[in-house]
């Protein structure tokens, strides 16, 4: 029984590496057939400049664009977006739904840790704290928080990170703050702290926040940026998609050098977000 046993588990291992050498074979006979392997990728569809949809229907925004400029210099693949609220793009990147997750993202150890990351990023965040309007003054950093209504952050997020590490190097200044699931507009959350609901917004620029309040006439305050973060376009974990991962970043490296990543940023942010890269 036990020869038996060991002959089925030998056999077995024959199997597994019969099928990861033919992944590898499949992969560069792809490659060398010319054929296009399809990439899903999830962006926001609500968040404009950063991606939104266009008046054409279409996908639009600093990342799509960015993300169809790398299409151009990736042979082998094409991206095919599809808009996907935050914990929808999440979850499916989770489950291998989609391959990349395009949504304005900040690495945390837990981001880190569950999805490829490119080693370079798709640009910095400024990240600015939206306050009522009769706390100019005030309100004008994280130092001045504490004791405040701060609106509720997804527990995952760079804001989560952010206010966590504030509170551990300022144990005498905590700053108080509830977590929430997300996927609450950032329009309702700006009315939110127009109405009194909320003192303070702590989140990232470049989701349309002055658009917003402009067009609705808020009483905003908006601060200077409190913290400036890198972002990323999260890639799902598996052996295919290394190889995408390192292009996706080669790619980046390449746009960033060749002036194309200062245009998008000058076209849908108004100014080079590169001048706050280090």
């Amino acid at each position: 029984m036990k020869r038996l046993l060991l002959s089925i588990s030998f056999a077995a291992v024959l199997l597994v590496l019969a099928a990861c050498g033919g992944e590898e074979e499949s992969a560069e006979g792809a490659e060398e057939s010319g054929e296009v392997r399809t990439v899903e990728v999830a962006v926001s569809s609500s968040s404009r400049p950063l991606s939104y949809v266009g008046d054409d229907g279409e996908l639009t925004g600093y990342e799509p664009e960015l993300l169809r400029a790398i299409d151009e210099k990736l042979e082998g693949y094409e991206f095919n977006m599809e808009g996907a609220s935050d914990s929808a793009g999440e979850i499916g990147l989770d489950t291998g739904q989609y391959d990349m997750l395009a949504q304005g993202l900040i690495l945390s150890p837990e981001r880190e840790e569950s999805y490829l990351v490119p080693d370079e990023s798709n640009g910095p965040s400024l990240m600015k704290i939206f306050a009522t309007g009769d706390q100019e003054g005030e309100i004008e950093s994280l130092d001045d928080l504490q004791g405040k209504n701060v609106v509720p952050v997804t527990p995952t997020g760079g804001v989560f990170n952010l206010l966590n590490g504030y509170n551990e190097e300022h144990p005498d200044n905590q700053i108080e703050f509830d977590t929430s699931d997300g996927g609450i507009p950032t329009s309702d959350r700006l009315q939110e702290v127009n109405d009194g609901v909320y003192d303070a917004l702590v989140h990232p620029s470049n989701l349309g926040q002055q658009e917003i309040i402009e067009e609705a006439g808020l009483d905003i305050h908006v601060t200077e940026p409190v913290e400036i973060n890198p972002t990323y376009f999260l890639i799902h974990d598996s052996e295919e998609n290394t190889e995408l991962r390192d292009k996706v970043s080669e790619a980046l490296a390449e746009l960033k050098e060749e002036g194309t990543v200062s245009e998008l940023s000058n076209e849908f942010y108004g100014e080079d977000i590169l001048q706050y890269e280090e």
